[in-house]
């Protein structure tokens, strides 16, 4: 019996894995990229304190744009896999499909305390490796929260059982333990507490136990301190989700909502009897709201309702007609039974009676245990209905909208759990047909299981490539949900530069819905990038329009109006505004401040641009001081930035503080050290302090080209040609093809009057930039100091042709003219 135990546990998971093997070479897609890329608690940007205080996504609890949503124990596994991987998306899928095996193990070991069958169990285990809803919680890695969830839920049922027979310390505090393991993977998982004490309420109906009292007092404290910490200490979500998550939700008819929204669950119920149309998103109008009592769907609404209701009033009347105590008939007559010799109460009283048998069924049962983790004779049947419907029930309740608004109408991770119930209910069907069948009934039996599970392993293969990318994942779901399917596979193909393609994806995005701000944004990107910035300049105006906290439409529009070149001042405006925008309810915050730190760059690099350098300089400050918290990479740009200005205004002392705070921040970055050297080296009291930063640049930055070229500059300065001329060959030796390097190699080689040398240069830099009259300009005075009055005549030409007006190629032809008149 134990091996034939082991054999279906492990059938069952090898099942499961199996089926998510090619799942291990998908990527980062959908929610996955803000929940993993760009979560700071999970890259290490933050500290390890930060998934305490963050949500699933990374944002502060007690923001405005939370979603509220608080699972640090899966965000803490997050980041064990980037500790261990980076951020290679193999290990992240591994890790899911492991627990998915796990869930189906435990999956297994909870049918055995509930089934009466062997084969029930094996059926349950097997649906569970197999549907075909699980793909978006296994192959999606944001569903890890429902898959580690579902683990402790199980875990948590599964040690209380082990309570109930022994009432034991111990094995109540890991229950609470693992209850609250499973509330921080995910908050709808807290109901497995409920679950735990509707076991023993039902337990309770058959045998007395004078300490279920106590175990039921526990878990109700228990279930109230989490409740109220979670929902009272914690922050909730301080603003609405947005209608296309839930139009329901936001609908103002009050019997549009309470038909809808009744229908729901079974629609959801559907997904687990039929998953043949699945999507990764059923916003919007995926699931039309009812308007009508007459609409066809609300019999599907009664008929899920009367199942439900059939299936508990099937189990509680089975509970209420007690079952026989025959343990407690035994006590009496087999004492009597031994003194006439006898063994049955048939021969003794002549009476039909099960007692003796009974009393054989519960020794063997103790002496040889059917079952790893539990067996089914410690519960009687009729629960069983019960135990599924809680099972089904109690984790979706708090997603069904039925108790309080969520934001989203259906979502198939969040099937995960509740699927084990429908499992459980599935295999206690299957069981009673198998105990009631014989041979060819049996046979028949096993090839409809077969077909079934064959279909959902398929379909699960086949949902699995969808996953793998996210062209193919909005692809899969524009049938389901067109406009945020086609909305999101114009943004990936826009990525991908694939313009056109993008264009009609996001055009037919806004024709199916008009108002999406998100895809209006795109396809002024996908303009943008095409270099039509009038169209581009619409797209935005219309996303600022439908959502005017969108910081990076500014940032967009006002990079295109500057391309425009006649809208300098509007862009300044459009900058200002992107950059003022606090983002009151934004979702994604890390993004919303990134657009609006990049705003107060433009806005200080426009205002430089034109001699505006105090005001240049109140910008970069008002981003430190005033509207936002910049990254320490973006603090130490703006200190940065900061002292370049001031250095310009000769503002030596403010220009220092900013330089030397912008290298405490980003003590490795080689750029600083450099810009503080130049700095120095302009008050000659201070060359020496100025040439111990270039050095420090060089040591930090060993192989950036820039720290060799601006320290090259500053030995120039200093006569010292040919310490210089070294450094300007390693910069040009680090970047080969960098014009600017080629040039200043060949500038230091004619310092030091070797002109061969630096005639080979100057060609160089001539091949590099082809078109740029001022190469030629070069190669045509190296070639005149050289005497060959020819060659430099045609380089001279050449720059004229390619800049008609270049000064220095004109005067030094007309001197080279006069020359050969004077020598005529």
């Amino acid at each position: 019996m134990v091996g034939q135990d082991y054999t279906a546990l492990a059938g069952c998971s090898a099942l499961a894995f199996v089926l998510y093997l090619n799942t291990f070479n998908a990527g980062f897609v959908y929610d996955d990229r803000r929940a993993i890329l760009a979560n700071g608690d999970v890259t290490g940007a933050r500290t390890l304190a930060g998934i305490w205080r963050n949500d699933y996504w990374g944002t502060p609890l007690a923001d405005s744009g939370s979603h509220g949503s608080w699972r640090p124990l899966c965000v803490l596994s997050f980041r064990l896999n980037f500790l261990a991987g980076g951020l290679a998306a193999t290990g992240y899928h591994v890790t899911n499909v492991l627990l998915h095996c796990l869930a189906t193990w435990l999956v297994v070991l909870v049918g055995r305390t509930l089934l009466p069958s062997r084969a029930g169990v094996l059926a349950a285990g097997a649906l569970f490796a197999a549907h075909p809803a699980h793909t978006e919680a296994v192959a999606g890695l944001v569903g890890r929260a429902d898959l580690a969830a579902c683990v402790c839920y199980l875990l948590t049922y599964l040690t209380y059982q082990r309570h109930m027979r022994s009432r034991e310390w111990s094995s109540l505090t890991l229950t609470l333990l693992l209850a609250l393991a499973a509330l921080l993977c995910k908050e709808t998982a807290i109901t497995a507490v409920l679950l735990c004490g509707l076991c023993d309420v039902l337990r309770g109906l058959e045998q007395s136990d004078k300490f279920r009292l106590r175990s039921l007092c526990i878990l109700s404290v228990f279930l109230f301190c989490a409740l109220y910490c979670r929902l009272s200490l914690l922050p909730r979500p301080a603003s609405p989700f947005a209608a296309a998550d839930n139009p329901t939700a936001h609908e103002a008819c009050w019997w549009t909502r309470t038909l809808t929204f009744l229908y729901l669950p079974a629609a959801n119920f559907r997904l687990l009897l039929w998953p043949q149309v699945l999507s990764f998103d059923w916003g919007m109008e995926a699931v039309p709201r009812i308007r009508t009592l007459w609409a066809a769907r609300n019999l599907l609404s009664v008929g899920f309702y009367g199942s439900l209701l059939a299936v508990v009033w099937r189990g509680a009347r089975f509970r209420s007609c007690s079952p026989v105590d025959y343990a407690a008939v035994a006590n009496i007559s087999l004492p009597l039974l031994r003194r006439i010799g006898s063994n049955s109460c048939h021969t003794w009283l002549g009476l039909p009676c099960n007692c003796h048998h009974q009393l054989a069924e519960e020794s063997r049962s103790v002496q040889s245990p059917q079952s790893i983790g539990g067996t089914a004779a410690n519960s009687s049947s009729s629960s069983v209905p019960l135990m599924g419907v809680a099972f089904l029930v109690l984790p979706f309740l708090p997603a069904s909208n039925l108790l309080f608004h969520v934001g989203f109408v259906l979502a198939e991770r969040l099937l995960y759990l509740p699927s084990v119930g429908y499992c459980l209910l599935f295999g206690y069907g299957f069981g009673k047909l198998w105990h009631r069948s014989k041979g060819s009934s049996r046979m028949l039996l096993l090839c409809c299981l077969a077909v079934l599970l064959g279909a959902f392993s398929l379909r699960t293969v086949r949902r699995n490539l969808d996953w793998r990318d996210e062209e193919q994942l909005y692809r899969s779901a524009i049938p389901v949900n067109p406009p945020k399917a086609l909305g999101n596979l114009g943004s990936v193909l826009s990525a991908h530069g694939r313009y056109e393609e993008a264009k009609v994806a996001l055009t037919a995005a806004i024709a199916h819905r008009p108002h999406m701000a998100d895809a209006h944004f795109n396809l002024g990107v996908v303009h943008q990038k095409q270099l039509n910035f009038s169209s581009a300049v619409s797209s935005y105006r219309r996303a600022i329009g439908l959502r005017p906290q969108l910081a990076v439409a500014f940032l967009n529009l006002g990079t295109s109006l500057l391309s425009l070149n006649s809208q300098h001042a509007e862009a300044f405006s459009v900058f200002r505004s992107g950059a003022r925008l606090e983002g009151h309810g934004v979702r994604d915050r890390v993004a919303h401040e990134d657009a609006r730190y990049a705003c107060y760059l433009q806005l200080s690099s426009l205002l430089r641009s034109r001699n505006r350098l105090r005001e240049s300089a109140a910008m970069l400050t008002e981003a430190l001081e005033v509207h936002l918290q910049p990254r320490q990479d973006q603090r130490a740009t703006l200190h940065f930035r900061l002292g370049e200005i001031y250095a310009e205004m000769e503002h030596w002392e403010e220009a220092e503080r900013h330089q030397r705070l912008a290298m405490q921040l980003q003590p490795q970055h080689g750029a600083a050290y450099v810009t503080f050297g130049q700095t120095l080296a302009r008050n000659n009291s201070r060359h020496a302090e100025a040439e111990l930063w270039f050095k420090r640049a060089l040591q930090t930055a060993p192989l950036e080209p820039s720290s060799h070229h601006y320290y090259a500059d500053f030995l120039e300065q200093q006569d010292r040609y040919q310490e210089a001329l070294s450094l300007r060959l390693r910069a040009a030796a680090l970047a080969p093809k960098d014009y600017v390097l080629s040039s200043a190699v060949a500038d230091a080689l004619r310092l030091l009057n070797r002109l061969l040398e630096a005639e080979l240069w100057y060609r160089k830099a001539v091949s590099l930039q082809p078109l740029a009259a001022h190469a030629h300009a070069n190669l045509g005075a190296i070639l005149q100091m050289r005497g060959l009055r020819q060659e430099a005549v045609n380089s001279y030409r050449r720059a004229l042709e390619l800049q008609p007006g270049h000064a220095t190629s004109r005067a030094n032809l007309a001197r080279m003219k006069a020359g050969m008149d004077t020598n005529t």
